[in-house]
C-alpha cells in the first residue's frame, strides 16, 4: 500500500468512526430533567422572580448541555407556603420532578412523606463536603436525603442613611434601639442565631442527652428568652411573621436594620442602591459565635423514568464539582460553596464569607456546635418544640423561666 493510499484508507476510516460516534449520540434519546425550586414567596410566582434566578440556573444549565447535549433542564419555580403539598400532588399523580431544589428542613419533611428518594453517595464524593452540613440531611433512619450544594449566609442588612454604623453587639443594639427600628423574623431558622449568641447549644444538647440539665444549662436558656422578651418591649424592635416582610419593611423605610440572608442580597441592592449596608450580626455573650447558614439542597423526586434519573444524577455531580461550585458562588457572590476546597478560594468575596468558613474548618467545638442545630432542624418535634416556646415567650403567654423549662423538658421528652 502506497503512502498516500495509507493516508486516504486512515482519513475515511477516522470519519466513519466519528460517524458512526455522531449518529450513536444522536440515537441516545433526550432526557427533560424536571427542576422544581422552592422560593420564599407567599404570593404568586412572578416573572420577576424567574428573572433573580435566572442569571445562575441558566449558566448553570448551559453549561451542563455542553457536557451533555441531550439533557433539556426545565425550572418551575413554587412558593413556599404550599411547597410540600403541591409536590405530593405532583408526585401522587405520577408528573412529580426529577429534581427538588429546596432547604434541608423541607428535604427531611418530604423524606417522611416517602416524596424523595435517598441519595447514594460514596465516601470519595462525601470527602470535600463538612460532615455537620451532610448531618442536616440525614434522615433518623441514616439515609442521605439530599445532596448539599449552597449555603447562604445570615447577616444583617441596614439603611446606611439612618443607621451610620451598624451595632456590633446585642448591648449596642438594646442602645441603638431607641434612635433607630429593627425587625426580625420570629421563625426558629432566623431566631437561631440569638441562642448561638448566648452560647445555648450546651443547654440543648444537654437537654437531649442527659437525664436533666443544670442549674446553668437552665439559666442559659432562660438567659437567652429573656433577652428576645426585652426585645419585644422595646419600642423599636419589631418582630415579623418572615424574612419577606423584614425585606420590604427595610425597602419602604419602615424598618433600619434586618436580620436578612445572602440569596436575598441582590433584590436590597436593587431597589436600595447605595444605602444598603451588610454586615455580621451582633454578637453577645458569646464572643466566638460562628455564622448562621442555611442549606440549599438538591433532592431526587420518585416519579423519573431510569434515563431521568441517570441524567439528574449527572447534573448533581456536575453542579458539586469544586470548580463548578466556585465559579458559580463568585458569578453571583451569594452563596457559600458545600465544597471546602471552593470555600476556601471563595470566603472573602462572598458577604460574610469569612465567617462562615469557621464552620467547615474550626475543628471539633464548631463541629458539635452545628450538629446540635442538625438535630433539632431535622426533627420535626424538636424545631416545633423551641417554635412554640418562642412564641409563647416573645408574645407573653409565659415567663422566660417558663419558656426554658418547655424547651429542655420538651427535648429531653424527645430521646
Amino acid at each position: 500500500m502506497t503512502a498516500g493510499l495509507g493516508q486516504a484508507w486512515l482519513v475515511g476510516l477516522m470519519s466513519g468512526l466519528l460517524s458512526g460516534c455522531a449518529a450513536v449520540n444522536a440515537l441516545k434519546p433526550p432526557a427533560v430533567v424536571d427542576f422544581v425550586r422552592s422560593i420564599d414567596n407567599t404570593t404568586s410566582i412572578t416573572t420577576e422572580d424567574y428573572e433573580m434566578l435566572d442569571e445562575i440556573t441558566g449558566l448553570v444549565f448551559q453549561q451542563i448541555r455542553d457536557i451533555d447535549p441531550q439533557i433539556y433542564p426545565q425550572l418551575q419555580l413554587s412558593s413556599r407556603t404550599n411547597f410540600i403539598e403541591e409536590i405530593r400532588q405532583r408526585t401522587e399523580s405520577g408528573f412529580g420532578p426529577d429534581v427538588i431544589v429546596t432547604d434541608s428542613e423541607t428535604a427531611l419533611a418530604l423524606y417522611r412523606l416517602r416524596l424523595v428518594d435517598p441519595i447514594q453517595l460514596s465516601e470519595k464524593n462525601r470527602q470535600d463536603t463538612p460532615q455537620n452540613l451532610l448531618d442536616l440531611v440525614t434522615a433518623k433512619d441514616g439515609s442521605l436525603v439530599a445532596r448539599p450544594v449552597n449555603q447562604f449566609v445570615q447577616l444583617a442588612c441596614f439603611n446606611k442613611d439612618r443607621l451610620p454604623a451598624a451595632p456590633r453587639t446585642l448591648q449596642e443594639m438594646k442602645q441603638s434601639s431607641s434612635e433607630a427600628t429593627f425587625g426580625m423574623a420570629i421563625q426558629l431558622k432566623d431566631l437561631f442565631w440569638t441562642a448561638e449568641a448566648f452560647d445555648a447549644g450546651p443547654a440543648l444538647k444537654a437537654a437531649m442527652d442527659s437525664p436533666s440539665p443544670t442549674a446553668t444549662h437552665r439559666a442559659t436558656v432562660t438567659d437567652w428568652l429573656r433577652w428576645l422578651v426585652e426585645s419585644s418591649y422595646q419600642q423599636n424592635v419589631r418582630f415579623f411573621n418572615n424574612q419577606r416582610n423584614l425585606r420590604q419593611g427595610l425597602i419602604k423605610g419602615e424598618l433600619d436594620w434586618i436580620t436578612c440572608w445572602s440569596n436575598n442580597l441582590k433584590v436590597l441592592k436593587e431597589t436600595m442602591g447605595e444605602t444598603l449596608g451588610v454586615t455580621a450580626l451582633p454578637k453577645g455573650p458569646n464572643q466566638n459565635r460562628a455564622a448562621m447558614t442555611q442549606l440549599e439542597v438538591w433532592a431526587l423526586g420518585r416519579n423519573s423514568s431510569p434515563l431521568q434519573r441517570r441524567k439528574a444524577l449527572v447534573m448533581l455531580d456536575f453542579i458539586t464539582k469544586p470548580w463548578a461550585q466556585k465559579t458559580y458562588s463568585l458569578a453571583t457572590k451569594r452563596a457559600m460553596p458545600v465544597s471546602q476546597m471552593a470555600a476556601k478560594v471563595v470566603a472573602s468575596k462572598i458577604p460574610g464569607g469569612n465567617e462562615a468558613l469557621l464552620n467547615y474548618f474550626s475543628g471539633e467545638h464548631s463541629a458539635n456546635k452545628m450538629r446540635v442545630k442538625a438535630r433539632i432542624f431535622r426533627d420535626p418535634v424538636r424545631y416545633d418544640t423551641i417554635s412554640d416556646a418562642l412564641l409563647n415567650t416573645i408574645y407573653d403567654i409565659q415567663s422566660p423561666e417558663q419558656g426554658a423549662e418547655q424547651i429542655l423538658q420538651g427535648l429531653k421528652e424527645k430521646r
